[in-house]
């Protein structure tokens, strides 16, 4: 069959084969380095993305750090309002037996290293009683009523409570810190 084309025709079809095997071995290599192109291209535009995001992160750490230092700032404030004196303690203690119309007769104070034990004597009557075991339970949560005893003379009680004030791990190291 190919016999019977002419040389020119024969020339023409080796040239078109030539060209056929020529370009299709152009075309699959070309092919895998264009979309191995495309995918170095994708990893380059993430990379990018995430030089952008780590520079902005690097950007915020001075505002971070601002933040970081007031929030330590405040912490301290907030844990040196929250370091209670024995002092103190008896001062509410006093305030609520007056409001409550309970008449503080005598009390001790101790200290250990995690609080302060303090141990009073009242007299009053059963209303006032409640009503300050109220303000002492709303007060704070630290103040812990250990043990108390009760008795009764006609109308009146007579009460020989032990308290505890805890004051948190936190605080101790804070106090610690703060004598250093």
């Amino acid at each position: 069959m190919i016999s019977k084309l002419s040389r020119r025709e024969q020339i023409l079809l080796l040239i078109a084969f030539v060209a056929l095997v020529i370009g299709l071995y152009y075309y699959f290599p070309y092919q895998w380095i264009t979309e191995e192109q495309q995918t170095l291209q994708d990893e380059i535009d993430t990379l990018d993305s995430e030089i952008l995001t780590a520079r902005e992160r690097i950007e915020e750490i001075p505002e971070l750090e601002e933040e970081l230092a007031q929030l330590e700032e405040e912490r301290a404030e907030l844990l040196e309002a929250a370091i209670r004196e024995p002092e103190e303690i008896l001062a509410a203690l006093n305030v609520f037996s007056r409001q409550s119309g309970m008449t503080i007769n005598s009390y001790s104070k101790g200290n250990r290293e995690d609080g302060h034990p303090l141990s009073l004597n009242y007299e009053g009557d059963y209303h006032s009683f409640l009503q300050m075991m109220r303000m002492v339970d709303e007060w704070d949560y630290r103040l812990l009523v250990e043990d108390f005893s009760l008795s009764v003379n006609e109308e009146e009680l007579n009460l020989s409570m032990n308290y505890f004030f805890h004051q948190p791990d936190e605080l101790a190291e804070f106090i610690a810190e703060e004598e250093e």
